[in-house]
């Protein structure tokens, strides 16, 4: 797979699959172009986890009902590391995820090609498209997260611990919305 040349190690990590009555060609469209935040709880979840950054800079305005597909989130601190078609997407970010505001850096793509500095964590989020029974694709998501050095990873694991159960319904929401959209399309 795609994401073990950018995190063949890892401090962390999560899985989630979902199986999908559709072509892999129609999942891989509906996996672009799907709302994956258009559930209530990921929109409260969202605006929780932003709400210190938003705080912070009194002058900001709170997100609009914007549509929340691979696309958005490649403009909003993941950038994409890699790609195959019909295959495998593999997103990057890097930051103090465990800091109230999140600490993104700016997305560069040559970052990933280094380990990570100290201080710091990367993630690397990926989604895969694969074959099950019955003409079904299996959809699945896996986030791995690497930290600098040994601080870095207590802080994380610590902030992990505490948000875990949060991004995997995240991520089990959005599977369930790329499912309902490449049903609908099929």
């Amino acid at each position: 797979m795609l994401i073990d040349s950018f995190a063949p190690e890892f401090d962390a990590t999560e899985v989630h699959r979902i199986a999908i009555n559709a072509s892999r060609q129609t999942v891989y469209e509906a996996l672009w172009t799907a709302d994956l935040g258009g559930s209530p709880v990921i929109k409260l979840l969202m605006l929780m986890r932003s709400m210190p950054g938003l705080l912070a800079q009194r002058h900001q305005s709170l997100p609009r009902n914007q549509k929340v597909t691979l696309h958005t989130l490649t403009n909003s601190g993941f950038g994409l590391l890699a790609e195959r078609a019909s295959d495998e997407v593999v997103l990057g970010i890097t930051g103090r995820f465990w800091r109230p505001t999140g600490n993104l850096s700016t997305f560069k793509r040559s970052d990933f090609d280094h380990p990570v500095p100290a201080g710091f964590a990367r993630g690397v989020w990926n989604f895969s498209l694969g074959e099950g029974l019955d003409g079904q694709t299996i959809l699945q998501t896996e986030t791995r997260v690497i930290c600098g050095d040994s601080a870095s990873r207590r802080k994380f694991l610590a902030y992990w611990f505490v948000v875990r159960p949060f991004s995997g319904l995240i991520r089990l929401i959005m599977l369930r919305n790329v499912r309902r959209a490449a049903e609908k399309g099929r």
